[in-house]
């Protein structure tokens, strides 16, 4: 079997690999990781945003890959036209990074705000973090190979939102 339907199962197995991945890596984490304590929702959405600051350091990471990138390659102007391969793979991966953000932040900060458990919230923030890196390496290597990354650190954002709207559902 060649063509676009190999190309379609591969990237389905891919992204099969990342929802698998990124679930065993959330069960594994949320045995080891402490299980933290906060009295009030105050409380609950400090640990909340203190969780995001892994994913806000892969954007802050890929941000300064950026800038390096525009320094040494002296594309300097991004209107111009004279974008390189890695500066262009670079700005499509933040862009996804701070849409996927977008969604991710705020639900788990809804969530972990209303929660009665949050023995998640750090590990679903690793999780996506680790997600957005392994998006960004694959992309780098092949647009194919971000799939696995995209499928976790959205599998993630989802499980996220699933659970805010879970959680804030069942207080009204």
């Amino acid at each position: 079997m060649t063509g676009p339907l190999q190309s379609r199962l591969f990237q389905v197995g891919l992204a099969g690999l990342g929802l698998g991945g990124g679930l065993a890596l959330f069960v594994a984490l949320q045995s080891l990781l402490p299980v933290p304590t906060a009295a009030t929702a105050a409380d609950r959405i400090a640990l909340a945003a203190a969780a995001l600051l892994p994913g806000i350091a892969v954007l802050a990471a890929m941000l300064l890959v950026q800038m390096g990138l525009r320094f040494t390659t002296g594309a300097l102007d991004p209107t111009a036209g004279g974008d390189s391969r890695a500066l262009t793979i670079n700005r499509r991966a933040i862009a996804n990074t701070v849409e996927q953000l977008a969604v991710f932040a705020p639900s788990l900060l809804a969530a972990a705000a209303a929660a009665a458990d949050l023995s998640g919230v750090l590990a679903l923030a690793l999780v996506f973090a680790t997600g957005r890196l392994v998006f960004w390496a694959g992309y780098a290597l092949d647009p194919l190979a971000r799939t696995p990354g995209m499928a976790a650190s959205g599998g993630a954002a989802l499980a996220a939102l699933v659970w805010a709207a879970s959680v804030w559902t069942g207080r009204f």
